[in-house]
């Protein structure tokens, strides 16, 4: 199941870490939280989301910093480079879902054709116990 994540993530490179930290801070303080019993368990995975959100927020603040900081020199050029980061023409927005769908249609025949692979070889090995029969 590890590899199957870390395969995941690496095939999703143009997404960033920073999406993933709510999850993983849920899953933290969820488990962090177990110890205590089950309402404990969900007040701590809220902590944990919330602090994964706080934690995703700063490419926002960064923005707004930079935004912040061309409005008071006064910069032309600093404000359209802003701005443009935020803007996508309907085209650019339709590519980028066209471009996820393949991702994901690639992602999904690379699993199918090597999980019955794995499966395979593992079922064998375990059968074998490592060690193949000689005829």
């Amino acid at each position: 199941m590890k590899y199957l994540l870390i395969v995941m993530i690496s095939l999703t490179a143009s997404c960033s870490m920073r999406t993933f930290y709510p999850t993983l801070g849920g899953v933290v303080g969820g488990a962090a939280g177990s110890m205590g019993g089950p309402v404990t368990a969900a007040a701590a995975a809220g902590v944990g989301v919330m602090a994964g959100e706080m934690a995703k927020g700063n490419d926002e603040l960064k923005q707004a910093k930079q935004t912040i900081t061309a409005l008071s020199k006064g910069d032309v050029e600093g404000l359209i480079a802003a701005g443009m980061g935020e803007q996508k023409a309907f085209m650019d927005e339709a590519l980028d879902a066209v471009y996820g769908m393949i991702k994901l249609c690639l992602i999904g025949v690379l699993l199918y054709a090597t999980v019955p692979i794995l499966y395979t070889r593992f079922v064998h090995k375990k059968h074998t116990n490592g060690n193949p029969k000689k005829t």
